[in-house]
């Protein structure tokens, strides 16, 4: 059986974040909803999303925030001018606010990277990740691009996913993912 998938055509570089954005929300709003039924069709399935999750956050925190990046690479204070469009004012504040969540999840011995990217040594550490603190620390600044960038995607199929409020929501990247809720307790020392 051959099997062939293609991206959509006539993309621009706003539909490649507005990707990134939705595909994150999506990402979560799955593990929301296995946390709510407790069950999945298969446990990789919880595997998928939660790895879909960690890689677009993982590219929307380089995106939002990495402090040096190669001449190709998509951020946001180059996408305005690739667009053609005037940068908007709160560009700077963004990017700020993405340097401090790159910093914090990917400038520290157990970063995103070292789980998803390839496989490394630290895959078989123990990690859990707060999808729900994730999700809130970097959905303003997400809010604020999409905003900006909504009417420039030249691609409609590229349906807008809304964020929803999480709640406490904690999954596990060794030996079986599963989506527990959390108690509110003082937050592990790598966090602080």
């Amino acid at each position: 059986m051959r099997l062939v998938c293609e991206t959509p055509a006539r993309l621009n570089h706003a539909d490649t974040i507005l990707y990134e954005i939705y595909m994150l929300r999506f990402a979560a709003q799955r593990l929301l909803e296995h946390h709510q039924q407790a069950n999945w069709r298969d446990q990789k399935d919880a595997w998928v999303y939660l790895e879909a999750f960690l890689a677009h956050y993982w590219n929307l925190i380089e995106f939002l925030g990495k402090p040096k990046t190669r001449s190709d690479t998509l951020t946001v204070a180059s996408i305005w001018k690739l667009l053609n469009l005037a940068e908007p004012i709160q560009t700077r504040q963004i990017q700020k606010d993405g340097e401090e969540l790159h910093a914090k999840y990917e400038e520290v011995d157990d970063c995103i990277s070292r789980y998803v990217s390839h496989p490394t040594i630290k895959r078989i550490d123990p990690r859990s990740w707060r999808i729900d603190v994730m999700s809130e620390e970097i959905e303003p600044l997400l809010t604020q691009v999409e905003a900006a960038l909504q009417s420039h995607a030249a691609n409609d199929l590229l349906q807008p996913v809304q964020a929803i409020p999480l709640g406490p929501l904690d999954s596990s990247t060794t030996v079986s993912t599963r989506a527990v809720e959390s108690k509110p307790i003082d937050p592990p020392k790598q966090f602080e």
